[in-house]
């Protein structure tokens, strides 16, 4: 079963869903701006690059979904979803624009990610993973009850043939409903 099928995914604040045509100017701060692009291996996006981003993000083969607030319609960030490198295993990532960060609404999305990846996609696990240096991010992943198994030296290599170190988490089924059946 695809993710398409669930959404859009709604909170009580947020709507996540696919990308469409209309979307260029209003994610593309999110493809150009360098603080916050600074921990995506992709970098900041073109004019072109991100016009092609929205593109293929509005087909069914897109893993980055637009996280709008569910009142205004105004884009907040992204989240990534999609099918890791093993059956019933996905992973996922966040993408929060500045004046949205420590409210809350990553982990809300992520947390409507877990719903959805463990109570209807029936998956086994759901991973994530970021830069040891991204406090904010791995965080976020203990706070929606992910463990960290394990670091990785010089595991991402850059285009400018440096390496970045990376920290993995996830979480499996049976720990999610432990966890939600203790709230």
């Amino acid at each position: 079963m695809s993710f398409l099928n669930f959404l859009p995914l709604e909170t009580s604040r947020l709507r996540i869903r696919q990308y469409q045509g209309t979307d260029l100017e209003p994610t593309r701060r999110m493809s150009q701006d360098p603080e916050l692009r600074k921990w995506l291996l992709s970098g900041v996006y073109s004019d072109k690059e991100h016009e092609e981003y929205v593109k293929v993000s509005s087909t069914s083969d897109t893993k980055d979904f637009v996280v709008e607030e569910k009142a205004t319609g105004l884009v907040m960030g992204e989240m990534t979803f999609h099918r890791w490198e093993v059956q019933r295993t996905w992973e996922m990532g966040w993408l929060i624009l500045p004046e949205f960060q420590g409210k809350g609404y990553a982990s809300e999305a992520a947390k409507s990610l877990l719903k959805v990846g463990f109570e209807q996609m029936e998956l086994h696990r759901i991973v994530a993973m970021a830069h040891p240096e991204n406090s904010a991010s791995w965080r976020l992943m203990e706070k929606i009850g992910m463990r960290k198994e394990g670091a990785y030296l010089q595991s991402i290599p850059r285009p400018d043939s440096t390496w970045w170190d990376g920290v993995s988490y996830a979480i499996l089924a049976s720990e999610y409903k432990a966890q939600t059946k203790n709230q």
